[in-house]
């Protein structure tokens, strides 16, 4: 229903003048009888006054408001579970006969005058439920209310009907959601537990290095089983690595047992660990479990070279052997055996940390040199010891005008447009509550494409002076500290957080920048992540470059996947300036290596490596119903709880539910000028008036 209404921007009055105004225009225009009658005078100028009063009435712009009312139904949500633990551990008689009765319910509803929504609990929304496929591989009831007061909110919700066996295996539990709305469920599945024994978890660390023995840790859980004995194997391939008998323990606990397997193959390694199935097992598809393993050639391969002991040296390693991707070595040189054996030593580090060298005692003037004419990149780290004029000329960062034995008590100011790579907001703010560091005193001037990460701070006032700096020249990366003392920070952390994660942060993101090597192959074909479920697509990125090191498209990309089996399939693709990425779903669980090239000047190009995806089963681990997690979502939001058999009862339930509808009343202000039927209207009076005049004989 509408009721307009004309809002004027100035006082009313001004409408009074508006039509003085146009009785006057057409008054001087008719006060003098042309070639016509007094009637057809009378009727002309009834025009010229109307016409001429509409147009100034749009010069005072007065506003035309519509208010519509709206009616909306209450809308009922029915809900069912589409989990594959649905099929399994219901049956199919008895989940067809409550699909058959539920229909019979939405029916009563609909007559009930409620608008009816069909809904999964992974939130697909559908006409009905004809056809519908229980395959979901999570059960997350919280997720699905949470989904549905959002989508639902400040909207006319009437209730809930939810048909779920209450097996929850992801997400935060249920009874915690805030539920806006009545949910009435009904229970599908079979309660009472059923003998089986259930491989319930494997821990390990999902990285392990070449050559190295890693721990396992198989969880156990049996209903029916107590004491018995239950064989265990763990495969790799068509291999059997271990073979072993184990005692069950009772219902209530879980069974832990440790294994110790070899990584002797580089990349991603799969391990099948199985249980026997013993006679009268409900369910004998959760007695085995994948293991994937990620097994690297080495670690990166981290120095610290330093004058003197200082405690820099403990702080720095313990934050750097946090990252169990890095190995660690000190030498100090003033220690006579930690210098012969980095004099010595043939190992190549991917970083080298130095330590307030060069210094002024020229202790490790050989070994810098020695370290500047590698391949490896370099942290310089300010001190005490630092020979200034040296380190001038041995670093690529900066350039530092000081005086001698004048310094500055500075804290760290984070550079918001530091971009090689991020720290978090927390360790962002925490620089304000970390000591200052010493600096020396003086001018310094970065060099050309230094990135600066941290910047002075001098009490409160924020300097462009920089404290901590990276560069890249040409793939080889370094940078510097400057600033002594920065084991402060560590126990500062400590002190203020219980632990030093946000210490380990700023050094293992520096290190891990430093360490690792600019990738500049022209191609570059990957996926977007190491590891994917079955149930998403594996998504690839794509990079050409030309001479210069400019994206280039338009080329044909050919990929080919290799998964376990040594099955290939290929697939080919364009990347464009808009779409850089190619999906491929549907794969099966398991390693996949791949191989994606193009044609460049003529050449062939290759970029290789290898991708994991992994199947979900969380649903075959357990197929008891839990008809009393759905108790008490329903208790807790007033609805109420029902059996399969009781649809009757819930008919009547619902019953009760009154379907109230919602008025919304929206306004719509617009100016009257932009109304096009007072346009059409001014249009038709005037050329009617002009019409008239001109038939009638006049000018």
């Amino acid at each position: 229903m509408e009721r307009p209404a004309l809002i004027f921007e100035h006082s009313p009055l001004f409408l009074v003048l508006c039509i003085a105004l146009g009785f006057g225009y057409a008054f001087f225009t008719y006060k003098k009888v042309g070639p016509w009658g007094p009637a057809k005078n009378r009727g002309l100028f009834a025009l010229k006054w109307i016409s001429a009063t509409l147009i100034a009435i749009l010069l005072v712009s007065p506003i035309w408001r519509q208010q519509q009312n709206e009616i909306e139904k209450a809308t009922f949500v029915i809900a069912i579970d589409n989990s594959q633990s649905i099929t399994e551990g219901a049956d199919s008689i008895d989940l067809q006969q409550v699909l058959t009765d539920l229909k019979e319910t939405t029916a009563k509803l609909e007559e009930a005058d409620f608008a009816i929504e069909h809904r999964t609990i992974s939130n697909k929304r559908l006409p009905d439920f004809e056809g519908l496929s229980f395959d979901v591989q999570t059960s997350d009831l919280n997720d699905f209310i949470d989904e549905i007061n959002a989508d639902y909110e400040g909207r006319n919700l009437g209730g809930i009907l939810l048909l779920s066996d209450g097996i929850h295996n992801q997400g935060l539990l249920p009874t915690y959601s805030s539920q806006s709305s009545k949910i009435y469920s009904v229970g599908i599945g079979d309660t009472v537990p059923k003998s089986d024994i259930i491989l319930n978890a494997l821990l390990y660390n999902q990285v392990s290095y070449q050559g190295s023995k890693f721990p396992m840790i198989v969880q156990i859980k049996q209903k029916g089983y107590s004491n018995q004995m239950v064989g265990l194997s763990v495969f790799k391939g068509g291999d059997r690595l271990v073979s072993k008998t184990v005692r069950l323990s009772d219902e209530a606990q879980i069974t832990e047992v440790e294994l110790e397997l070899e990584a002797k193959e580089s990349g991603y390694q799969s391990y099948t660990v199985a249980l026997e199935i013993k006679e009268g097992e409900f369910n004998p598809d959760n007695n085995s479990k994948k293991a994937y393993i990620e097994v690297i050639e080495g670690k990166e391969r981290i120095a610290l070279v330093a004058p003197a002991p200082h405690p820099d040296i403990k702080a720095l390693r313990s934050a750097i052997e946090s990252n169990k991707n890095y190995s660690f070595d000190q030498f100090v040189l003033s220690l006579p055996d930690q210098r012969d054996r980095l004099a010595n030593t043939k190992e190549k580090f991917d970083l080298i940390i130095l330590h307030q060298l060069p210094d002024v005692r020229r202790t490790g003037a050989s070994f810098v040199q020695r370290f500047l004419g590698s391949n490896s990149s370099l942290l310089w780290i300010y001190g005490g010891l630092t020979d200034v004029s040296q380190l001038n000329v041995a670093n690529r960062l900066m350039q530092l005008d000081v005086i001698r034995g004048e310094y500055d008590q500075v804290t760290a100011n984070y550079n918001q447009a530091f971009t090689s790579f991020s720290l978090t907001e927390k360790l962002q703010r925490s620089f304000d509550d970390f000591p200052p560091l010493t600096v020396p005193f003086g001018k310094i001037n970065i060099k050309n494409d230094v990135s600066v990460l941290l910047n002075q701070r001098v009490g409160s006032l924020n300097t462009n002076k920089p404290l901590v700096t990276v560069v890249d020249n040409d793939g080889v990366r370094s940078g510097l500290i400057l600033g002594s003392d920065i084991w402060r920070w560590k126990l500062a952390d400590y002190a203020r957080n219980d632990n030093n994660e946000l210490f380990n942060e700023l050094i293992s993101k520096l290190v891990q920048y430093l360490s690792s090597k600019e990738d500049k192959r022209k191609f570059k074909a990957y996926p977007l992540k190491s590891e994917f479920r079955t149930s998403e697509p594996v998504v690839f990125e794509t990079e050409v470059y030309n001479d210069l090191y400019e994206r280039v498209y338009g080329d044909k990309i050919d990929l080919k996947l290799t998964n376990e089996s040594g099955k290939e399939t290929s697939y080919s693709y364009v990347p464009t300036q808009s779409n850089t990425r190619y999906a491929i779903n549907g794969l099966d669980e398991g390693v996949y290596k791949y191989q994606a090239s193009t044609s460049m000047e003529g050449e062939t190009v290759r970029a290789m490596g290898e991708f994991l995806v992994k199947e979900i089963q969380l649903e075959k681990l357990n197929l008891t119903a839990d008809f009393n997690l759905l108790r008490k979502i329903s208790d807790g939001s007033g609805g109420e709880f029902f059996l399969p058999t009781e649809f009757d009862k819930l008919d009547a339930t619902l019953g009760n539910e009154k379907a109230q509808a919602v008025i919304h009343s929206n306004e719509k202000y617009l100016p009257f000028i932009n109304l096009q039927w007072i346009f059409v209207l001014i249009l038709i009076l005037v050329s009617t008036e002009w019409f008239i005049r001109k038939f009638s004989g006049s000018y």
